[in-house]
């Protein structure tokens, strides 16, 4: 591998950054930093490399606030566990200003479960590929397509064995080989962790490599919010890597987050900031991914299999031969040309629309002329500007999925040099809709939204026979029962009095309706699925998964119940809102945005449920029959046009915050 270089610095010793501070004048130089997901994946690098400087970074999680740095200019950022917090926090210290990223390397080191087929407790994995497992439809298996393996399939696509189109940008990412390959040669002979409790438990595994020692290897990894378990989950696993890397990766390793690092960090890539072809990701095994004979998946999943202590330590022994070498081998010199910050005077937008894809955006920039646009660095390489009019009305549109909004969101706050401590946000977008609680074409303002993606998954064809689905809250027991919210993305709850203006505001508009809508709605046999559109006030459900189907449906009633005490009525369901909401609170914290300023707008472009006499695999396979498309997608417009003319003609008012009245 051939040394690289970078630009001699001085270094500043003990300057921390906070919410109102202004970024160091002169960037912290980092050699390397270490990306851990939660606390006991960054302890085992504290003490062994002396990070003993600490630098509080504006946006990173509240659990875990600072970078560690030490006097040989490595560092180690802990995002917090999930999507969400992982893309929030990798693009908040990019784009903080603190640190000196343009020839860092990146090593991207957490623990995940392993295809027993790949390896054992306590392997270590260099990964070629990144995939993501959530980006997908989903029924429950039973109510899946006839000859369909499982209840998955590529979005708009057929069949699961049809291969999707990579429209989000986030589902596979390549790692750099040459550095892949080099971290593999540093640590291939390194002896690993294998506790007594490891080496027992795998022997119930009747072949090689799940009964044998563990190695150092390399093979790729999965990336999905959902924890899933079992065999038959495990194989859509296999299926899926293979579709969307064209048969060239090997799945391996599960975990929750490197797709949404990887995508943070492209991003700064793409704004000049640091080199997305030096990043590295290892994962170990703390757990096999499905069961081994004569255990049940859901046994399998709280069995013991003393894999997680010696996967801990096993990140250390694997990942630092490659930390050591970049030290050992570096020599300062010229780095990439460094970007210029803007400082012209911050522009204060009244309202920002945050959109996730352009067909949602184009009726707010044609109605409303947004005609100014402000590139920022970090946004969507597709959506690159801010676009703005007279008013001070602006509108982001983020891409789609959880990635790509916690990405975008970040660099809005932390990259645009706007001042948004007064401005209020609607995030408006399609979705689809309980027929409970709507139609297609109906728009609804939500006070919670509640992420369905952080749980565990069996397939419904492994579950225990009285469970009413496989999902269930994670590190819990079954279906109903509370889990933690270790992830503290799992639940938001919005101003209600903003809610209520919105409502109050945007009630009586007359929404855009097509035949095909009301067509499709007249099969339907009870209200309000077979009556017209109206504007209506519901909660919603996150997740990157596009579920559909009786099952899954009433799933995310119950979850949503479940989560918030009964307080949420689910009604439509999405792709991002959990994802955005976690950048905007975290914002708050840093003084940079008023939370209690954020509303949520989703229009149902389809139903999430058959309606008598259509089968479940129809509803998801032929959404775009239900014509709800162009109305949904109108009608984010006129709702929201009451509220923006509301609080642009009374700014004075609006501005010191929610008016009484």
């Amino acid at each position: 591998m051939p040394r690289h270089h970078l630009l001699t610095a001085l270094l500043l010793a003990g300057v921390a950054a906070t919410a109102a501070a202004a970024p160091a004048a002169t960037p912290r130089p980092v050699k390397v930093m270490i990306i851990s997901m939660f606390d006991k994946e960054a302890e085992i690098w504290t003490d062994k490399l002396q990070l003993t400087q600490s630098i509080a970074v504006p946006g990173l999680s509240p659990r875990y606030p600072v970078v560690h740095c030490n006097a040989a200019d490595v560092c180690q950022l802990t995002t917090d566990m999930g999507k969400a917090n992982a893309a929030a926090s990798v693009a908040a210290m990019v784009h903080s200003g603190l640190f000196d990223l343009r020839a860092s390397y990146f090593l991207v080191a957490g623990i995940g479960g392993i295809d027993p087929a790949q390896g054992t407790t306590g392997t270590a994995a260099w990964s070629r590929h990144l995939v993501d497992a959530d980006l997908a439809w989903e029924l429950d298996a039973r109510e899946r397509g006839d000859g369909w393996s499982t209840g998955y399939l590529g979005i708009n696509m057929k069949t699961p064995a049809d291969v999707p189109p990579l429209h989000y940008g986030s589902e596979m990412y390549q790692l750099n080989e040459e550095l892949m390959q080099r971290a593999l040669a540093l640590s291939r002979d390194a002896v690993l962790a294998d506790p007594e409790q490891a080496r027992s438990y795998r022997a119930r595994y009747p072949s090689a490599p799940a009964n044998q020692p563990p190695q150092v290897r390399q093979c790729d990894t999965m990336t999905g919010n959902t924890w899933y378990h079992g065999e038959l989950l495990g194989q859509r696993a296999r299926d899926w890597f293979a579709q969307l890397t064209a048969n060239q990766g090997k799945y391996c390793i599960v975990a929750q987050e490197d797709n949404a690092t990887y995508t943070a960090l492209k991003r700064g890539s793409e704004a000049g900031l640091l080199d997305v072809q030096r990043v590295a990701v290892l994962r170990t095994a703390s757990n096999f991914d499905r069961q081994p004979p004569g255990m049940t998946a859901l046994e399998s999943l709280h069995a013991q299999s003393g894999g997680y202590p010696p996967a801990l330590q096993n990140l250390y022994i694997a990942g630092n031969p490659l930390v050591q070498d970049i030290l050992k081998h570096w020599q300062d010199g010229a780095a990439p040309a460094a970007v210029t910050r803007k400082t012209a005077p911050a522009y204060a937008p009244k309202v920002m629309i945050v959109n996730m894809f352009g067909a949602e955006a184009a009726p707010f920039v044609k109605g409303l002329k947004l005609t100014e646009k402000r590139k920022v660095p970090g946004l969507s390489a597709r959506y690159p500007e801010v676009q703005c009019n007279r008013e001070q009305i602006c509108q982001l549109t983020t891409d789609m999925g959880y990635s790509n909004a916690a990405a975008s969101i970040s660099a809005l706050l932390y990259a645009s040099g706007f001042d948004l401590r007064n401005t209020y946000f609607i995030i408006a977008g399609i979705a689809g809709i309980s027929p409970r609680h709507g139609t297609v074409a109906t728009a609804a303002w939500a006070d919670y939204a509640v992420d369905y993606s952080l749980s565990h998954e069996i397939d419904a064809r492994e579950m225990p026979q009285d469970w009413a689905y496989g999902y269930f809250g994670i590190h819990t027991n079954a279906p109903g029962q509370l889990p933690r919210f270790d992830y503290r993305t799992e639940v938001f709850q919005l101003n209600t009095a903003l809610v209520d203006r919105a409502y109050k505001l945007s009630q009586h508009v007359k929404l855009s309706d097509s035949d095909a809508a009301r067509a499709y709605r007249a099969s339907f046999t009870t209200a309000p699925a077979n009556q017209p559109p109206a504007v209506t006030r519901c909660d919603t459900v996150s997740g990157d998964t596009w579920y559909a189907g009786e099952t899954l449906g009433r799933r995310a009633e119950e979850w949503s119940v479940l989560l918030t005490g009964g307080k949420a009525r689910y009604c439509t369901s999405q792709q991002e809102d959990n994802a955005t909401l976690e950048v905007l609170r975290r914002g708050q914290a840093a003084g940079r945005v008023d939370f209690g300023r954020v509303l949520i707008l989703r229009s149902a472009s389809d139903v999430d449920r058959p309606h008598p006499g259509q089968s479940n695999s129809d509803v998801l396979v032929n959404y775009a029959q239900q014509g709800g498309f162009e109305p949904s997608t109108a009608n984010l417009l006129l709702t929201a046009q009451p509220v923006l003319r509301e609080m642009t003609r009374h700014w004075s008012r609006w501005k010191q915050g929610v008016p009484a009245d």
